[in-house]
């Protein structure tokens, strides 16, 4: 009956293309259970996704006949078409926000008001691209389309009539307050929709079919590990038990779906938030039927790494159980039955295409505000989820009211489930769900750490003339500094006096460096280490002393908890000093002096704190904050978030505060490797075919990127491609040093 020839792809017809986008966002749509009403609007913006490529110009661009330049682009009108088939369904609201979804299907989401406003030169112009756009199609062709899967045919007049009632009419600018629900709530049902819409295109082109996959995740695995694990008889290993038990016990009576989980370090908060996760999901499916996948993030790559390493263990190397998602991830995907190519790996891990999946705070946080097209492919993965942020204290204060608000939208819409877990539980949430009875109870048992506090203001010289008979009388030291520079300087300084070998550490030295020296000194029975703030939550290191120059105090209590650890000694001290350079207080420089008032303030009447009062004293340092901060910046995002202006969200969330005009990463050619890496990386431009170009890249791009460091573009003199920068081997010397890395004069010098 049909006669369909139309192409999509190159060797794809377009109906056949839409079926498959159809089939998949539908099944995706079905499969999560939600907005089931609105399984006709979603059917729409995927049939009418691409209805644009129908013109001559694209057809003759995709038989590679002729180019036509953009005059073959399909995205602004799809979304008329779109829009015109849900005129005739719905409201003007879904008509307007089927147009957004659709318009920006192969870029990024933008400001809803932008896109529904146009200049009065930028209306004729389209116009006119229009005209000659609608005069190509064979609209006999596109209508048998729109029959097959039961819509109302479109015709060319009405099109233009369509774009007219838009930006012409209305003198180029829509006033849709009044057409159009605009609120938090639409904020992300429709970032849900798009993300489907943009999944669903890019799965149907990369997979020639659905693929079929078990969801199930054997419980009983992690009760083995942790069977297994060393049993020490002592009332810590009792008390790990007993919280194990006393989290467990939450799950047959829950009546929200945002937690806290509270507990001191030691106390085995990731196997115990697991094991959480773990047997919710499955009283879910036995009440819902439907298997939520786990979404288990951190602050620092190099914990991610470590935890990685334990979920292997306990779930098998196969990445469809247990994904590991950060910028320094290899690009490899294993499931039940093989490893994938290139391509369809990059796919389903930035896709989140796992049971359970390892990442940062900073790809989940991207995932829910960003606009940008690669971070929403995954968004849709949020449904029916489980997520925990461990060492959740990292995310700043000035994003709690947004975080709050936002994850109580996402329980509600997307049904998507909330741990917060941390030693220093911040006051994001109010009158939260804390999964650990009697936490203050957790934390007296503990006495293996002691705090020396001594804030007087002391230049490097003075700071080192203090702590050298302290770092001689023991043998595993950790000192931590606040900037580069500093930590540079006492390194030096340390390494000429020490009696036993010294390390650096910091986010100054390339990746591949700081993991060989992690797992060096863990082999070592003596070392000083000397370190920045990357050492804080995402080193497993056990030391007899440390040593910090003053921080906020949930990272006082990070670094305390590297400190007798493992509570072999009857206590390890921790001292704390104030260390100034010639005009600032390092401290002030790196967290601003909000965050360090608040820590000066409930240490500065006490030489000693020990590790049984940090509950208190964490409790009281938030108040003080929670008090007194503004939440300006969270209340201009969700203003923004409450008008659809996706870009403006996009542009003022940044988790990690830099500036971006100011940071180049550099490639650091430090030895025969590097070369060989570099060598590859400059071939890559030789090919024409960008996406055969990127597939390539991704196969170096791990070993690559661990010789890459992040600096601020005014400290680096080399002449650099669109990319990267580079320190080529020749001038190592003057730039680079094996030992402490980077060589900077500037203490605001950045390292990501």
């Amino acid at each position: 009956m049909y006669s369909f020839k139309l192409l999509s792809h190159p060797e794809t017809l377009l109906v056949d293309h839409l079926e498959n986008v159809y089939n998949c966002g539908i099944g995706i749509l079905e499969e999560n259970r939600l907005f089931l009403e609105d399984k006709e609007f979603l059917k729409i913006i995927l049939i009418g996704h691409d209805l644009g490529k129908a013109t001559s110009y694209f057809q003759d661009y995709i038989k590679k006949i002729e180019s036509h330049g953009s005059i073959k682009n399909h995205g602004f009108l799809s979304a008329l078409f779109t829009y015109s088939i849900l005129q005739k369904k719905f409201d003007k609201d879904k008509a307007l926000k089927g147009f957004l979804i659709v318009k920006r299907h192969h870029g990024n989401i933008q400001n809803m008001y932008d896109e529904l406003s146009m200049k009065k030169i930028e209306v004729e112009s389209q116009l006119e691209t229009l005209d000659k756009q609608l005069k190509t199609i064979d609209f006999r062709e596109l209508n048998l389309i729109l029959e097959k899967f039961n819509l109302p045919y479109v015709k060319s007049e009405e099109i233009k009539d369509r774009f007219i009632e838009l930006f012409d009419e209305m003198e180029a600018v829509i006033y849709y307050e009044d057409d159009m629900l605009l609120n938090i709530e639409e904020y992300f049902k429709l970032k849900y929709f798009y993300s489907i819409l943009i999944y669903s295109d890019k799965f149907s082109v990369i997979f020639d079919k659905k693929r079929e996959k078990s969801k199930e995740i054997k419980i009983e695995k992690l009760e083995e590990f942790i069977e297994k694990l060393p049993k020490c008889k002592n009332i810590i290993n009792d008390k790990r038990n007993e919280a194990r038990i006393n989290v467990e016990s939450k799950i047959e009576n829950l009546n929200k779906k945002i937690f806290t989980l509270t507990l001191p370090t030691g106390m085995g908060k990731t196997l115990n938030s697991l094991n959480f996760a773990l047997k919710l999901r499955e009283k879910l499916y036995k009440e819902e039927g439907i298997y939520y996948n786990i979404i288990y993030t951190f602050p620092f790559t190099s914990i991610i790494d470590q935890t990685y390493e334990i979920f292997q263990k306990i779930f098998g190397n196969r990445t469809s159980d247990v994904l590991k998602h950060h910028y320094l991830s290899k690009v490899e995907y294993k499931d039940d039955e093989d490893y994938f190519e290139t391509e369809k790996s990059k796919f389903l891990i930035e896709t989140w295409d796992s049971k359970i999946v390892v990442t940062t705070f900073v790809k989940l946080l991207q995932c829910i505000f960003s606009n940008k097209n690669s971070e929403l492919l995954k968004f849709n993965k949020l449904a029916n989820c489980i997520v925990i942020l461990d060492e959740v204290q990292n995310i700043p204060y000035k994003y709690w009211k947004l975080i709050r608000q936002s994850f109580e939208v996402l329980s509600d819409v997307l049904n998507t489930y909330f741990i917060l877990m941390t030693a220093t539980q911040p006051l994001i949430f109010k009158g939260d769900v804390e999964l650990v009875e009697n936490t203050k109870e957790y934390f007296k048992i503990f006495k293996r750490t002691k705090l020396n506090i001594d804030l007087k203001e002391r230049s490097i010289d003075e700071f080192i003339d203090e702590i050298e008979p302290i770092i001689k009388r023991a043998n595993k030291i950790m000192i931590v500094l606040n900037t580069v520079k500093s930590a540079q300087e006492v390194y030096k300084q340390i390494k000429s006096i020490a009696d036993k070998k010294v390390i650096f550490l910091s986010a100054s030295v390339i990746p591949k460096d700081r993991k060989e020296r992690i797992l060096e000194i863990k082999k070592l029975d003596k070392y000083i280490l000397v370190s920045t703030q990357v050492v804080e939550a995402g080193v497993d290191i056990d030391n007899d002393v440390v040593i910090r120059d003053i921080g906020p105090w949930d990272s006082i209590v990070q670094c305390a908890g590297r400190c007798n650890r493992n509570n072999e000694r009857d206590i390890g001290n921790v001292y704390i000093y104030k260390l100034k350079g010639e005009r600032n207080i390092f401290a002030n420089i790196v967290y601003g002096r909000f965050l360090i008032s608040k820590t000066e303030k409930i240490l500065k009447d006490n030489s000693h704190i020990f590790e049984h009062d940090f509950f208190d004293y964490s409790k009281y340092y938030f108040e003080e904050i929670n008090k007194d901060k503004s939440d300006d910046y969270s209340n201009r995002i969700i203003e923004d978030i409450n008008q659809l202006n996706f870009n403006e969200v996009n542009n003022q969330f940044k988790l990690i505060e830099n500036n971006s005009l100011y940071i180049m990463p550099v490639f650091i050619e430090k030895d025969e490797e590097a070369t060989y890496l570099w060598t590859k990386y400059e071939e890559l431009f030789d090919i024409k075919d960008r996406f055969e170009r990127m597939n390539k890249f991704l196969e170096i791009k791990e070993k690559f990127l661990s010789y890459v460091i992040n600096i601020n573009i005014k400290d680096f003199p080399f002449v650099r491609d669109r990319f990267y920068g580079k320190i080529p081997i020749e001038n190592l010397d003057y730039y680079y040093s094996d030992e402490y890395g980077f060589i900077t004069d500037n203490d605001q010098t950045m390292f990501f």
